[in-house]
C-alpha cells in the first residue's frame, strides 16, 4: 500500500510520515516500527489535516498496517507488544488505531506456541502487582502497563492457544475465573486481571492442582508473578518443612499426582529427558529471590517479552535443542 501525496501544508511533517509509516514494517522490532511509534506520530500531529480535524485517510492506513494480518504472521509477533501499545496511547489517539491493536492482538494469539499439553497458569493478582513491569522510571519513562496487565495477556494467550488449560488467578485466595470464550484477547486480559488486590501466596495455583484438578493430567504448571511472596499455610513469611517453599511442597505433590495419573510419565529423579510435568516461574520483576531453585524440571523467567512464550513451550516440550536456541534468541 502506498501513501496519497502530501500538500504543501503538510511537509512540515512529511519526513516523519515517510520514515515512521512507510518505511519500517509493523513487525520490525527497531526504533522507527508503526506500533512502538504511535505516540510520535500523535505529537507530530501526523493524525490531523489542520483545524482540529483529523486525517482519516492517513488514520486508516496505519490502522491497516497495524492489524496486517500477513505481516504479523511473517513476523511471528505475540500480543505483548500490542496491549504495551495500546495501554501507553495517549490521549487523542485515534479510535481507529485502538480497534486496530485488538484487531492486531488476536491475530498475534496465532503466532503463540501450541504447548505439548493443557498448563495450570498460576496468575498473581495481588497488590503488588499493580506496580509498572518497568519499574518506577520517573515521569515519562515509566511504562502504563502494569505486572497483572503482562501476566493476565500471558495466561489469556496461552489459553486462547491450548484451550484445555485452566487458569488460577490467586492473591492469598485461588478465585475462580470465568472467562467467556467470545471476548477479544485484550478484553480477557482486563478481566483476568481484576481478579485479587490483596497478599501473595504462590503455592495457591498447585494447591488447586493437587486438589480440585487432582484427577486432570497436566503438561506443567506456569506461575506469572513478581515473585514478592513468603506467605505459606496462611503463616505471613512461613515456610515449610526444611525451610522449603510452599511452591516446592506443592510441587512435590503434583509430580506425584501427575505419575500416578501417568505412569508413563519419567521423574526427574530419574534422570530422563523427555515429556515429565514441568514447572515455569515467571518473575516479571526479576527479584534475586525465587519460589523454586532451578534443576531439570523448574525453569526460572526473569522479566518478560514476546518470546518468553516459545521458551516456556520448548522447555515445557522437553526439546533441549529447541529450547537453548529461544533461550539464546531471549
Amino acid at each position: 500500500m502506498t501513501t496519497r501525496p502530501r500538500g504543501a501544508a503538510r511537509s512540515a511533517r512529511l519526513p516523519v510520515t515517510q520514515e515512521i509509516v512507510s518505511s519500517n514494517p509493523i513487525g520490525d522490532a527497531g526504533q522507527g516500527s508503526t506500533v512502538r511509534n504511535l505516540n510520535t506520530l500523535l505529537r507530530h500531529e501526523v493524525f490531523s489535516s489542520g483545524n482540529g480535524t483529523t486525517d482519516n485517510e492517513l488514520v486508516n492506513y496505519v490502522a491497516g498496517r497495524i492489524a496486517d494480518a500477513a505481516e504479523i504472521r511473517r513476523s511471528r509477533q505475540c500480543p505483548y507488544q500490542f496491549l504495551a501499545a495500546y495501554l501507553n496511547a495517549e490521549e487523542g489517539m485515534p479510535q481507529n488505531i485502538k480497534a486496530a491493536l485488538h484487531q492486531a492482538a488476536e491475530i498475534a494469539c496465532g503466532n503463540v506456541p501450541e504447548l505439548p499439553g493443557p498448563v495450570l497458569i498460576g496468575l498473581d493478582t495481588s497488590g503488588s502487582m499493580g506496580a509498572a513491569v518497568t519499574g518506577n522510571r520517573g515521569r515519562g519513562a515509566t511504562s502504563k502497563m502494569r505486572c497483572v496487565d503482562v501476566a493476565a495477556l500471558f495466561a489469556a494467550a496461552i489459553l486462547r492457544r491450548n484451550p484445555d488449560s485452566v487458569v488460577v488467578p490467586f492473591d492469598t485466595a485461588a478465585y475462580e475465573a470465568k472467562v467467556d470464550p467470545q471476548d477479544t484477547i485484550l478484553s480477557l486480559a482486563e478481566r483476568l486481571a481484576k481478579y485479587g488486590g490483596g497478599g501473595t501466596d504462590c503455592s495457591l495455583p498447585l494447591v488447586q492442582a493437587n486438589g480440585k484438578y487432582a484427577k486432570r493430567r497436566f503438561a506443567g504448571v506456569v506461575l506469572v508473578s513478581d515473585n514478592e511472596s513468603w506467605v505459606y499455610a496462611g503463616r505471613t513469611f512461613g515456610y515449610g518443612q526444611q525451610d522449603a517453599t510452599g511452591v516446592m511442597l506443592e510441587w512435590q505433590k503434583f509430580v506425584g499426582n501427575q505419575q500416578r495419573l501417568n505412569p508413563s510419565c519419567p521423574s526427574p529423579s530419574q534422570g530422563e529427558a523427555g515429556w515429565g510435568p514441568k514447572l515455569v516461574c515467571i518473575d516479571l520483576q526479576a527479584y534475586t529471590t525465587t519460589q523454586a531453585p532451578e534443576r531439570e524440571d523448574i525453569l526460572n523467567i526473569g522479566g518478560f517479552s514476546d518470546a518468553v512464550f516459545s521458551v516456556v513451550a520448548s522447555f515445557l516440550s522437553g526439546d533441549a535443542g529447541r529450547f537453548v536456541a529461544e533461550v539464546v534468541e531471549l
